[in-house]
């Protein structure tokens, strides 16, 4: 649960003949990791794909291509497709996509062009139109030279400085000016380094012999290129329609036997045998080695291989609950396979954070509404996962709101519970909310709470320092643990006493020194670190003491986003209610507005910030003392068939 699965590292061995099935065998178990093979030698080189790869990658390709426009993450299939089936069909289908959307596609393309072409004529011709000059007169003279474009300002006088034999049109177009300028081709570089200065840009005159009534081909044009557009795609959409759950059959049946056909890339092979060298669960070799050796009739033979400096992939296991949050641990980096995996301990923390800042009933069942109702729509796996998460964290955040007593920014409980001030003292329930009391008051006991957050800090990097000190120990050895992780546990430790010394100031002091028990307590602690920092770290680190009392002074924002919220929330409350009270129909109307704006926006910050704070604590005072990262992640030879099935 808090580390990766245990691998085991294998080699599979057999004769060539038999690499095809091994390749069907392997992708069917679904559990090996294969590792590339790069040490090529005189004996055994990269193989080679088998021969089926280069049609199975054609036939891929204008699968994919086929279905490139189609949204299909959430689509559920009505019929799932034997491979059987599908190599019975897969050269006749493949050929009709080919036909049926293939060559629509590229015609589509064609036409697309065109639209463009179009458009960039129709852009040219628009300014020229206004020098009211025909087409046959902007281009095509022996001797002189005709410069069409856009400028910047007037050229007139510029170019008359230069030469005094030329003819000019200008006309002001948008925030520019378009010309036309006649010159002599003995003067056109002179007048063309004039044009330079104010920015000239050519344009193409087309090949026309009206501007008018080649804008209305245009139009024309265009219209008749959409509508076969339009029906194109109407066409393939029908296609679509009717053969979506084969097109993405036939997709993923190409994409197995592809990458069945690719694995001797992977693999070490001679002429007359094959190695692959990777990874398997423990737990799942005694059946990887079974199943291998029994279908081959044991010419292949799987085998654990010893290596001192191995590199497993990563495979994270945890709790079904703490799945969701491996999108989070994994955002920040891949454990090593040595290291403590965080994400079971961040699927029970963040919640908490979150919860402890927003805590709110009102704003904790929007949240929750708002989870399930997303889940609905968006179901990819990482938005499926991002959206668990929040589901989490609006439970916690309504646990909160009943601890906080806090219904949208009001009070439930008190003197100034909302139930009272809705329906009066004369209401019974009303006075039953009046005489109960929340758990904790966050605005009357914020110097509690601020004590709370920072023993919370504290308990949280502890756990980190001491997953720190494991992954040293397995890494390093017990000596570097000592040294580099175990000593900044003890300077944490200090810190929690200097600062209950703060806090609680009525603790009897010693008889001997007359000093805080809590401050007595830190000073050998501050003494031991010390020395072990020096000896492991160098003298330089001490200064990395005022760092990690930040660290834990920094988890009063667990407190200080809370009071912000329930400050911003309490504040528009206010104003909504004075507009209420005395006004008529025109004031309801405001504080209706302003109640529900005020409160939009706070909810998005209420999203934002405790999920971005909770992250950042996670991220920066409780992660780096432990995680590393630079690991890889488990992906193993084969896949979770969707739309097809084996035989």
């Amino acid at each position: 649960m808090l580390e990766p699965v245990r691998m085991v590292k294998v080699s599979v061995v057999g004769p060539k003949e038999y690499f095809k099935q091994t390749s069907e065998i392997l992708h069917r178990l679904n559990l090996i990791h294969v590792e590339d093979y790069a040490e090529e030698d005189e004996y055994f080189k990269v193989g080679e794909p088998f021969e089926e790869a280069s049609k199975l990658s054609k036939f891929l390709v204008t699968v994919r291509s086929a279905l490139s426009l189609i949204k299909t993450d959430t689509y559920v299939p009505q019929k799932i497709f034997s491979v059987k089936e599908l190599n019975e069909i897969v050269d006749e289908k493949v050929e009709e996509i080919e036909k049926v959307i293939g060559e629509k596609n590229s015609r589509i393309r064609q036409l697309e062009d065109e639209l463009r072409s179009l458009d960039d004529e129709e852009r040219v011709i628009h300014p020229l139109k206004t020098l009211k000059v025909p087409p046959d007169l902007l281009k095509g003279f022996k001797n002189i030279a005709v410069f069409v474009g856009l400028v910047k300002d007037n050229p007139f006088e510029k170019i008359s400085e230069v030469t005094k034999e030329f003819e000019i049109f200008v006309e002001p177009y948008e925030n520019e000016y378009v010309v036309a300028v006649y010159v002599k081709k003995e003067d056109a570089n002179e007048v063309f380094k004039v044009l330079q200065e104010f920015a000239f840009r050519e344009l193409a005159v087309p090949d026309v012999k009206d501007f008018d009534e080649r804008l209305k081909e245009i139009a024309q044009r265009r219209e008749e290129i959409r509508a076969e557009i339009q029906k194109l795609r109407a066409e393939i959409e029908e296609y679509e329609r009717k053969n979506l759950d084969l097109m993405l059959a036939l997709e993923e049946h190409l994409s197995i036997e592809l990458e069945k056909s690719e694995l001797p890339l992977k693999a070490a092979t001679s002429k007359y045998a094959f190695i692959i060298v990777g990874y398997v669960p423990k737990e799942s070799f005694e059946q990887f080695k079974r199943e291998v050796e029994e279908k081959t009739g044991r010419k292949v033979i799987v085998s654990e291989i010893k290596d001192e400096k191995w590199n497993p992939p990563t495979a994270l296991k945890n709790p079904k609950f703490a799945k969701p949050f491996e999108l989070l641990t994994t955002a920040y980096g891949i454990p090593k396979y040595t290291e403590v995996d965080p994400t079971t301990v961040m699927a029970v923390v963040f919640p908490i954070f979150f919860g402890f800042m927003l805590g709110d009933i009102g704003y904790g069942l929007i949240l929750l509404f708002l989870s399930l109702w997303l889940s609905k729509k968006f179901l990819s796996e990482g938005w499926q996962a991002l959206l668990k998460v929040l589901l989490y964290s609006s439970i916690s955040t309504i646990v909160f709101g009943f601890v906080y007593g806090e219904f949208f920014g009001f009070e439930l409980f008190g003197h100034e519970s909302l139930f009272l001030k809705l329906l009066g003292e004369e209401s019974e329930l009303a006075r039953t909310f009046a005489e109960m009391h929340p758990i904790v008051h966050r605005l009357y006991e914020a110097p509690a709470l601020l004590v709370l957050t920072i023993g919370i800090g504290v308990t949280h990097m502890s756990l980190g320092y001491i997953f720190g000190i494991r992954n040293y120990i397995k890494e390093h050895g017990l000596k570097h643990a000592i040294l580099e992780k175990f000593n900044w546990l003890l300077a944490l430790i200090s810190i929690a006493f200097i600062i209950a010394g703060f806090v609680v100031n009525t603790v009897n002091a010693l008889p001997a020194f007359h000093l805080n028990a809590f401050y007595v307590a830190a000073i050998p602690l501050i003494i031991i670190w010390a020395v072990l920092t020096i000896i492991g770290e160098g003298p330089m680190f001490l200064i990395e003491y005022l760092t990690l009392l930040s660290n834990t002074i920094s988890y009063a924002r667990l407190l200080a986003v809370g009071l912000a919220s329930v400050g911003f929330a309490i504040a528009f409350n206010y104003i909504a209610f004075e507009l209420l009270w005395p006004s008529g129909i025109a004031g309801i109307i405001a504080a209706v507005i302003i109640f529900a704006i005020g409160h939009f926006i706070n909810l998005l910050l209420g999203i934002l910030d405790p999920g971005l704070q909770s992250l950042r604590l996670h991220y920066v005072e409780h992660f780096v003392k432990f995680f590393e990262g630079g690991g890889y992640l488990y992906n193993p030879f084969g896949r979770r068939r969707r739309y097809t099935k084996e035989d």
